[in-house]
């Protein structure tokens, strides 16, 4: 089985599943590492990988003076290839399986925002504009779902439903399909944007279907949407950096911490893998409650019961 040709279906693949771009080249990377290793070995063929092989590897990607999560990232893809060739029935056994990304003991998460950063982020559009109306529905619905910007700019507007208080994401990474809460607060601004802000943009340009536009009517862009967290990250006097994947980490830890279920928490943000979702274990739950109306601390932030 050559190895090259193998990469290369499995990144095609990976394309075909919805995979971004910077994924596939993060894998590719981590591939190239791995390739040289079998290089180092004498191997030349998938099929002579062994499990001693790959704990050979995992020892030296360990022993490398890196980040944990870069060592992850020269583990995750060579996992994932075996996984796709054990899959389609092409290996009979996985020599990764069992296999750990990194020793996760030590791992940190990303930054996050406190409840009451949450809350002044929140709080920052001036509700008596049209820009900010659909700023501050932007804010609740990536707080309160912890979608990715990716699934974010590619909402439509038939995606929504107010009136159960679900998105349904049909982009999502790997072209997972799944169906998120909304919650009532996050329902309350984003009807404010449906019924008064998104028609008088589409006017100008009636056809476009996506859920976020901006007043010229074009759908929005990811670096629309960063340059809006920048501009009320700055007036809230956070100090820390903003972006849509901070708002997804900081959903996902402040459920956490409220004591939701971290097999709940692995679904909302749409996780193929409990291990990526274990991370937010690192901060203690106060206290078990009901999903996600109840844990859900924009309930409390924004005075809105749940």
């Amino acid at each position: 089985m050559n190895i090259q040709t193998t990469i290369i279906e499995f990144k095609n693949h990976l394309k075909a599943a919805g995979y971004s771009e910077k994924t596939i080249e993060g894998y590719g990377k981590g591939l190239e590492w791995f390739t040289a290793f079998l290089s180092e070995q004498g191997i030349d063929d998938l099929r002579k990988v062994s499990r001693e092989v790959m704990t050979a590897y995992q020892e030296k990607v360990r022993a490398q003076p890196i980040a944990m999560e870069t060592k992850a990232l020269k583990i995750r893809p060579v996992k994932r290839l075996f996984e796709y060739l054990t899959e389609r029935n092409l290996l009979l056994i996985n020599p990764t399986e069992g296999m750990i990304e990194t020793c996760r003991k030590n791992r940190k998460i990303g930054t996050v925002l406190t409840m009451e950063e949450m809350q002044s982020l929140l709080n920052q559009p001036n509700l008596s504009l049209k820009t900010d109306i659909r700023d501050r529905a932007i804010l609740e619905v990536f707080y309160s779902t912890g979608i990715r910007l990716d699934e974010l700019i590619n909402l439509e507007v038939y995606h929504t439903d107010l009136k159960d208080q679900v998105l349904y994401i049909r982009k999502a990474k790997g072209r997972k399909q799944r169906v998120v809460p909304l919650g009532k607060s996050a329902s309350q601004y984003l009807r404010e944007y449906l019924e008064k802000i998104r028609p008088y943009y589409a006017k100008k340009n009636p056809k476009e279907r996506r859920l976020f536009i901006n007043h010229s009517g074009l759908a929005m862009t990811p670096e629309a949407i960063r340059q809006i967290l920048r501009k009320h990250r700055i007036d809230a006097g956070i100090k820390k950096s903003v972006s849509p994947h901070t708002l997804r980490r900081t959903c996902a830890t402040h459920l956490v911490q409220q004591g939701a279920d971290i097999r709940y928490v692995q679904e909302l943000l749409g996780h193929s893998h409990l291990s990526t979702t274990q991370i937010y274990t690192k901060v203690m739950p106060k206290e078990v409650k009901e999903m996600h109306n109840t844990y859900h601390p924009g309930k409390v932030l924004n005075g809105v019961e749940g």
